[in-house]
């Protein structure tokens, strides 16, 4: 199991790479993804939890998501965007941050799959995304 050294917007990708693949047949194959999404899930903790919006601005959003499925809401939905400027801001703040860990570096346990060993139908696009786990031999 090689220590590998990705950008945490790599690991997220591969993490979305893996969670493609992982309903594919193979017993080597399944041991191998669902050890990498072990090991990105407790990588990128950290990066979830900064990410996740506050408690009053999913009220906010919600209630603005509602009043948009309505015809004729638009100057109420600027009222509460409005009156609410100072949760879009932080958000926005956070979700800069995040972008900024994002580009950070983190070394990884990353667990490999030779290429012949990988399922036989697993698709060009969902290899591209697994790629950085692939061993070619």
């Amino acid at each position: 199991m090689p220590k590998t050294t990705l950008t945490n917007q790599e690991i997220v990708d591969l993490a979305n790479g893996l969670h493609s693949v992982k309903d594919l047949k193979g017993v080597n194959f399944a041991l191998v993804v669902a050890k990498n999404m072990e090991t990105i899930q407790k990588e990128l903790k950290h990066i979830d939890d900064a990410s996740k919006p506050s408690d009053e601005f999913l009220k906010v959003a919600e209630e603005i998501q509602t009043l948009a499925k309505e015809q004729g809401k638009e100057e109420e939905i600027k009222k509460i965007e409005e009156a609410n400027k100072h949760l879009t801001e932080e958000r926005q703040k956070q979700l800069n941050e995040v972008a900024e860990l994002l580009k950070e570096e983190a070394t990884v346990d990353i667990h490999t799959v030779y290429s012949n060993k990988l399922p036989v139908d697993i698709s060009a696009d969902q290899i591209m995304k697994i790629n950085k786990i692939i061993i070619d031999n």
